[in-house]
């Protein structure tokens, strides 16, 4: 599927320990794409040769980039590593634990068409339910959206969201420090506060999720720990004072309730040290960080209507 035009859309996939899975995953990225004018940017933390062997079995080499780091800089760095090279106007997050459908990569061209400016959250079926984008919520601040749900997204979801290439880069990407989670919420609120809005795109693309953990106790432990981590710099980052003021009593009590269940997953202490760390990032994180917050007006703006208003 070699281009003679200038691609219009970059899919960037960050790959960590994802063979077995891109193998499964990759040929219908491959079919979805046929004739279309995308390319592929493929970030690999923990290069071992497996997985770039199948993207060259996949992918000629003038639509696919292989980017090696065996620093593992996590998934945030792999995303703005892979946009701040690419030429295409818009970005798709993907990864690569989800599947496309034949007609996925023309229904996200048609939606670019149609609204250029709008970054899009593409819907994803797991858990035996369909979701799209991020959502506000009241004990975990972000959670993902469902597709019922009346009011529209704060932003594109990092496992499938489309993005302007100029506008990702115009709000510095995603997060670095965040690393694995929760980046694309944090990317999504300082949207919401800028007055970004997101459209949606009803796909339902099937997605396994969590493949870089499963069956590893130590990495579920490292994943509990970021989860409340990064929390932490989520409200840290893009709240305003009064909403962080006002939210602090529910956040205390959200946490309570958040560390009795990791105690009945034997992961109490790897949760407390997340949030520990959190607190003491907290103050560079919001230095970071000097666009507008998300506030009180937004919150009940976003919790009435959504992207509607």
């Amino acid at each position: 599927m070699p281009h003679s035009v200038q691609p219009r859309l970059a899919v960037v996939t960050v790959l960590y320990r994802s063979a077995d899975m891109l193998a499964k995953t990759l040929p219908t990225w491959v079919r979805s794409a046929e004739g279309l004018p995308v390319e592929f940017v493929f970030v690999d933390n923990a290069p071992d040769g497996s997985c770039h062997a199948i993207v060259a079995e996949n992918l000629p080499a003038d639509v696919a980039r292989y980017l090696p780091d065996d620093t593992n800089p996590g998934f945030a760095a792999g995303c703005n590593r892979a946009a701040a090279q690419v030429t295409a106007a818009h970005l798709l997050l993907l990864n690569p634990d989800v599947w496309l459908h034949e007609d996925s990569m023309s229904r996200m061209l048609k939606e670019i068409d149609a609204t250029p400016d709008t970054p899009i959250a593409v819907g994803l079926h797991m858990h035996d339910r369909e979701y799209t984008g991020i959502d506000l919520n009241l004990i975990g601040l972000f959670i993902d959206r469902p597709e019922r749900s009346r009011r529209g997204p704060l932003g594109p979801s990092g496992g499938a969201g489309v993005f302007p290439t100029t506008l990702f880069r115009q709000f510095g990407g995603l997060y670095e420090p965040m690393f694995a989670w929760g980046e694309d919420a944090d990317l999504a609120f300082r949207m919401y506060a800028s007055g970004v809005r997101t459209g949606t795109l009803d796909l339902a693309l099937p997605h396994a999720w969590g493949h870089s953990v499963e069956g590893d106790t130590k990495l579920s432990e490292f994943r509990s720990f970021l989860l409340a981590r990064n929390r932490v710099l989520v409200a840290a980052r893009d709240f305003t004072w009064p909403l962080l003021l006002c939210a602090l009593p529910l956040l205390l009590v959200s946490h309570m309730a958040l560390a009795v269940r990791r105690a009945l997953k034997g992961l109490l202490g790897s949760f407390l040290r997340g949030i520990g760390r959190g607190l003491v990032m907290a103050p560079a994180a919001r230095r970071d960080w000097r666009g507008p917050r998300f506030g009180i007006n937004d919150c009940f703006s976003y919790l009435r209507r959504g992207r509607k208003q």
